[in-house]
C-alpha cells in the first residue's frame, strides 16, 4: 500500500471516528465509536473515542517499521543504484545513511560473490512530499 493511500484511508477512517455533529434528531444520540469508556482505575478512565485515536495514530506512525526503505536497481552489469527514503516520523536515524547503504552494499556483494565493492556516488537531500518532506539519500556502487 503506498503512503499516500494509507493516509486516505487513515484520513477517512479518523473522520469516520468523529462522527458527525449535523445528524437529525432521530440518529443524533448514534456515532460510529460508542460513547463507552475503559475504566483502568476508580480515577482513570480513558474514553473510547481516545483509544481509537490512539490506534490510529500508532498505525500511521508505525514506530517498529524500519526508518529506511531500501530499493536496489541494477545500472550496469556490475552498478547498482541504492535509493533510500526514510519514514515520515521517525524518532532518530537521521545519520544511518552511510550505514544503511554500507549494509546493502555488502548484501550485493556477498550474493553476488564479489570480493569488494565501490561507493561511486553518494548524494542525500530532503524532497519536498505532501503532506511532510521526506529525507532522501541515493548511492552508485559498482562490485568488484
Amino acid at each position: 500500500m503506498t503512503p499516500s493511500l494509507t493516509l486516505a484511508l487513515l484520513t477517512a477512517a479518523a473522520l469516520g471516528a468523529t462522527g458527525c455533529s449535523h445528524m437529525d434528531r432521530e440518529n443524533s444520540h448514534k456515532s460510529l465509536i460508542p460513547g463507552h469508556t475503559l475504566n483502568l482505575s476508580p480515577s482513570l478512565s480513558i474514553p473510547a473515542e481516545g483509544i481509537a485515536a490512539g490506534v490510529l495514530v500508532y498505525l500511521f506512525i508505525d514506530p517498529l517499521a524500519p526508518n529506511w526503505k531500501v530499493e536496489v536497481q541494477p545500472v550496469g552489469q556490475r552498478r547498482f543504484s541504492i535509493r533510500l527514503t526514510m519514514k515520515r516520523f521517525i524518532t532518530g536515524g537521521e545519520g544511518e545513511i552511510g550505514r544503511v547503504v554500507r549494509r546493502a552494499a555488502e548484501q550485493l556483494r556477498a550474493e553476488g560473490g564479489y570480493a569488494e565493492y565501490a561507493l561511486l556516488e553518494l548524494t542525500e537531500g530532503i524532497e519536498s512530499r505532501v503532506p511532510i518532506a521526506q529525507r532522501v539519500a541515493h548511492a552508485i556502487i559498482e562490485l568488484r
